[in-house]
């Protein structure tokens, strides 16, 4: 896999198409218009693939989240031989509900799993959803504020247009100057035996780079050089925008976790890794798309 699991998309988003303002009502229109039902970080799958409805296969009386957003608009998926296929919607429910010979999955548990177009789609609803359904009104006065934009935008009783939120957060692969062992540390949260790479926000005013630094010394003692960017991937759980990136630990101890966020850290080869040393993240995480490459090439010394 070349990016990460969740950067996949072969869907065109198509930006043009959505400002329209009757967007959505003509899309209905239209016989090849597909619609993703979305139950929290839930849809529908069958045979491995994403489930796509015509809109009039949606039950009239499955439940709609309270407030209710209106079907928004994902883009359009691919054509026969490159021409512009239907559009394709998603519509925010309270449960999942009855769907032939499918079965409702999280996008924590398929993503890695589906194709390119539905790895796409499945990520972009689910950000959308969230942010759709904790905006319900203005940050500025309080009040309600109504969808603009198919979906994308919420305009409040001032006027002012208030956009999805993403939150960047960078997620560090750190090796010793020999480039044989990898520092991951185990997270308070997780159950024992899990450990993941070292991650964490960046705070307002920061760059990348400097964010990679402080987190890593913050959450682990250790001063580290060189961080390089590797690639990114979007993780809405809630609304994190994740930033892979690598670097150096030019002295590699004495180790420190901060105590409340991260419990342990300790250095680790390939051999441990591949031997199953420890509970890894999930293949659909960024961070298992890292530690798949680091495992995978040599060291510095043996290249």
């Amino acid at each position: 896999m070349q990016v990460p699991p969740l950067a996949r998309s072969a869907l065109d988003r198509d930006h043009a198409g959505r400002l329209q303002q009757d967007a959505v009502s003509r899309a209905l229109a239209d016989a090849a218009t597909r619609v993703v039902p979305i139950a929290g970080d839930r849809a529908p799958v069958r045979d491995g693939r994403l489930v796509r409805l015509a809109p009039g296969a949606v039950p009239a009386d499955a439940a709609l989240v309270e407030p209710p957003v209106p079907m928004s608009w994902l883009g359009r998926a691919r054509g026969a031989e490159g021409e512009p296929g239907g559009v394709v919607l998603s519509l925010l429910v309270a449960e999942p509900f009855d769907v032939d010979g499918a079965e409702w999955r999280s996008l924590r548990e398929v993503g890695a799993a589906l194709d390119d177009e539905d790895a796409g789609v499945l990520t972009q609803a689910v950000a959308l959803g969230v942010w759709q359904r904790e905006s319900a009104h203005s940050p500025v006065d309080g009040l309600p504020a109504g969808f603009e934009e198919s979906g994308w935008v919420r305009r409040d009783s001032g006027g002012t247009p208030h956009f999805p939120r993403t939150d960047p957060a960078v997620i560090v692969a750190i090796h010793d100057p020999a480039d044989e062992r990898i520092l991951l540390g185990h997270n308070a949260a997780w159950p024992e035996g899990r450990y993941s790479l070292i991650a964490g926000f960046v705070d307002p005013g920061e760059s990348l780079e400097a964010a990679v630094v402080r987190e890593v010394h913050e959450e682990t003692g250790l001063v580290v050089v060189e961080p390089r960017y590797l690639g990114s991937q979007p993780w809405p759980f809630p609304r994190s925008l994740m930033l892979g990136f690598e670097c150096v630990a030019p002295d590699p101890e004495p180790i420190r976790p901060d105590g409340v966020e991260i419990l342990d850290v300790r250095w680790f080869s390939r051999e441990e890794l591949r031997a199953g040393a420890i509970q890894l993240p999930g293949p659909t995480s960024i961070a298992s798309w890292i530690l798949e490459a680091w495992i995978a090439r040599e060291p510095r010394g043996r290249a």
